[in-house]
């Protein structure tokens, strides 16, 4: 017992000459995670989809992600802040399709098509759900995001279908929010709420269904396919 416990007073002994006294922190790692706001993305998007609005708090964000109270509250103001960039950096990772230029109306729009119904599929997927129900419960809080995650990417698709119209790409006639809640809605209920499958069986048939979805949309509007 004497032998083994002389390393350890060598060890403190170096330390203290060293004068470099390391904190005692909770859990592996070094005192400051360098992946922080990896973790807090994860953590807040995990406690949302879990326990929706009224659930989610900043301590327990901190709590959950296993990082000090300090860290994300020097980073985020509050709990609305943290999810907003939450959402910012799953959207840019997973549903922003590839470079579009060049991209023909329908590779764009089964492209977007698919990024959706994975992110639905996705351990995510209970976030995103939340944030549609949370957003119409509480407007106020929700105004930024909504108009930011909900509405900035079908406003982005009716860029891409105006443009297709101006280009021949659709019928001069073609009414864009209407062509595109036909998309996003199908896609929404389909994962969400109709379908009887697994969701092994939705992810293993998800570019069969939004493919054939997109075609369908573009024959109902008389474009060619």
């Amino acid at each position: 017992m004497t032998e083994q416990s002389a390393p350890v007073e060598s060890h403190a002994t170096a330390h203290a000459e060293n004068h470099t006294p390391t904190p005692v922190r909770r859990g592996p790692g070094r005192p400051r995670h360098a992946d922080t706001e990896e973790r807090a993305y994860r953590a807040v998007l995990e406690l949302f989809g879990h326990r929706g609005w009224a659930g989610l708090s900043l301590d327990g964000v901190a709590t959950h992600a296993g990082i000090g109270k300090s860290s994300i509250y020097l980073r985020w103001k509050d709990k609305r802040d943290l999810l907003l960039d939450a959402l910012r950096d799953l959207e840019n990772r997973y549903v922003n399709p590839e470079e579009t230029e060049g991209m023909s109306l329908r590779d764009y729009l089964v492209a977007h098509a698919k990024a959706r119904a994975n992110l639905y599929l996705g351990e995510h997927g209970p976030a995103i759900s939340h944030l549609y129900s949370a957003a119409l419960a509480n407007p106020e809080e929700f105004q930024e995001i909504r108009q930011e995650r909900i509405s900035k990417g079908v406003l982005s698709l009716e860029d891409r279908v105006d443009r297709a119209v101006r280009e021949g790409e659709l019928p001069k006639d073609t009414p864009t929010r209407q062509f595109l809640d036909a998309i996003e809605g199908a896609i929404l209920i389909h994962v969400l709420i109709s379908s009887p499958d697994t969701l092994e069986d939705l992810r293993s048939k998800t570019d069969d269904y939004v493919t054939t979805l997109v075609d369908m949309q573009l024959r109902g509007v008389g474009a060619a396919v």
